[in-house]
């Protein structure tokens, strides 16, 4: 994940000895075993899994070229299309002369029908004009949906494509890109939106329109990345789903146990995350006041939700969700982020771990909420590199996050991540390859950490909140929080690594 949201949140491989955490070290503290692993600095025998194999997927790369990409297209609806240099949106052919089947009205009917068939229930209004395999799929679609609490649930169109009159006697097909925009009770701070291409068929005028095919919209810049699409919602036939006062617990219905027995702990990290921001953080910001969590165990069912870029080392990540803005001028600076979605993999140790697995699945609950809260708060950087929200901020921000509600897992992160390490006393600027990767998390946590014990917590929430949004400030900003420069800062939070480790 780039910097929106967070990088994928760090793998958990297997150690070598059987049990997880492993046994405890030579002046290990009592009560929990010596070297943390949830960011292990090696492989698992056999090369099995593990962080190296995917040799980080050179995330500075994918943190540049992602980001500026959503920079620009991640804002959904026609601001898309302008902000990447379009006009209007392009209109399906046919000729003039010839009998016009699908008309703007016709399409608009089609898209205002499903749209109210939602808000109201009624089931058989919204499959109505869909046929066929599309028939079956909506069907789940529509049952899924209904389980989700939205207060804002809608299609909208994109772009059209095709021929809409009668020209060749054989009908009208036209390709819509549609926008289900959405914006889900207390998790969107705006609405958001997944695309989705429908072929939409009409025979002739005494016939109904038909909707043939729904699949995901073409991709955006090559990658299907950027449409969002699929959420949870599409990939599962029948959608479980734990509704608690801070967390949407979302699996396949196969896994409901599982969900069942992970959900208080999820939701107890969303509320701790919560109420922290609500006491400490800066006064007036639109954050959300809850999350939506997606537990999956098959791996690439995994890395297909929300069309997110994954590594193979990663156990979790929170998606940024562009807000949508049909009436953005298309310029970049305009854009915004209406909220985040939460995937985490419960095939990693940290949901499987006999004896642990309460404890480390709070602690991945609580670093990918702390990215989902702030996300609204993040301005859009364009393509210049200079404005990007710093790696380390983003990153030690969720790690704060994780080790402030658990100071004993903190220290032992600190052990077997840093300790030991080679140092040479500069601020992350991304996760690195390999061993550096636990290592530059944990630096990066401890920078947060430094902060708010120079400068009070509440001083270091606000420094995270003026960095995502005013990135390229962040020497005023650390004035502001530690009363030192960038320069001064980063020589003091050296010195108290090596003091702390």
């Amino acid at each position: 994940m780039p910097q929106q949201g967070g990088a994928p949140y760090q793998p958990q491989s297997t150690p070598g000895y059987a049990g997880y955490p492993p046994p405890p070290q030579p002046g290990a503290v009592p009560g929990w075993p010596g070297a943390h692993q949830p960011y292990p600095q090696q492989p698992p025998p056999g090369g099995g899994g593990g962080r190296d194999q995917g040799k980080g997927l050179k995330k500075a790369v994918i943190g540049v070229v992602v980001l500026a990409v959503l920079a620009v297209l991640g804002v959904g609806g026609l601001a898309v299309y302008k902000a990447v240099g379009g006009g209007s949106l392009p209109n399906a052919g046919g000729d003039s002369e010839s009998e016009q089947l699908l008309s703007p009205e016709d399409i608009e009917e089609l898209l205002d029908g499903r749209s109210q068939a939602l808000k109201s229930g009624d089931e058989d209004a919204y499959l109505a004009p869909f046929t066929g395999k599309a028939k079956d799929t909506q069907q789940n679609l529509f049952q899924n949906l209904r389980k989700i609490p939205f207060s804002q649930a809608e299609y909208s169109i994109l772009s059209q494509s095709g021929n809409t009159t009668d020209e060749y006697g054989d009908g009208a097909t036209v390709a819509l890109d549609v926008a289900f925009v959405h914006k889900i009770q207390n998790v969107d701070v705006r609405p958001v939106s997944e695309w989705y291409r429908w072929i939409i068929k009409r025979e002739s005028k005494d016939a109904e329109p038909q909707i043939t095919r729904v699949g995901p919209s073409a991709d955006a810049y090559g990658s299907a990345s950027y449409v969002y699409n699929s959420a949870p919602w599409d990939l599962y036939e029948d959608m479980h789903v734990v509704k608690q006062d801070h967390t949407l617990t979302i699996s396949d219905k196969k896994y409901a146990a599982d969900t069942d027995r992970f959900a208080p702990y999820i939701e107890k990290a969303a509320k701790d995350d919560i109420e922290l921001w609500k006491s400490k953080g800066p006064a007036g910001t639109e954050t959300p006041t809850g999350f939506v969590a997606v537990l999956e165990r098959d791996r690439k069912t995994y890395s297909s939700l929300y069309g997110s870029e994954s590594v193979e080392w990663e156990a979790g990540q929170s998606v940024a969700m562009p807000a949508f803005d049909a009436n953005s001028s298309g310029d970049e600076k305009d854009l915004e982020y209406g909220g985040a979605r939460v995937k985490m993999d419960m095939s990693g140790k940290r949901f499987t771990n006999a004896t642990y697995w309460p404890k480390l699945v709070q602690e991945i609950s609580h670093h990918e909420f702390a990215h989902a809260i702030v996300q609204p708060l993040e301005g859009a950087s364009g393509f210049d590199s200079e404005t990007y929200t710093s790696w380390w901020v983003v990153e030690g921000f969720a790690d704060y996050m994780a080790f402030r509600f658990d100071r004993e897992l903190g220290e032992w992160s600190i052990r077997n991540d840093v300790t030991g390490k080679e140092f040479g006393g500069s601020l992350p600027n991304d996760a690195g390859f390999d061993d550096e990767v636990s290592t530059n998390y944990t630096l990066s946590y401890m920078a947060i950490r430094f902060i708010a014990e120079k400068g009070g917590e509440a001083a270091a929430l606000k420094f995270v909140t003026d960095h995502y949004d005013n990135p390229d400030q962040l020497d005023q900003q650390l004035r502001e929080a530690t009363g030192m420069g960038k320069s001064e800062f980063e020589a003091a939070w050296a010195s108290y690594v090596r003091s702390n480790s």
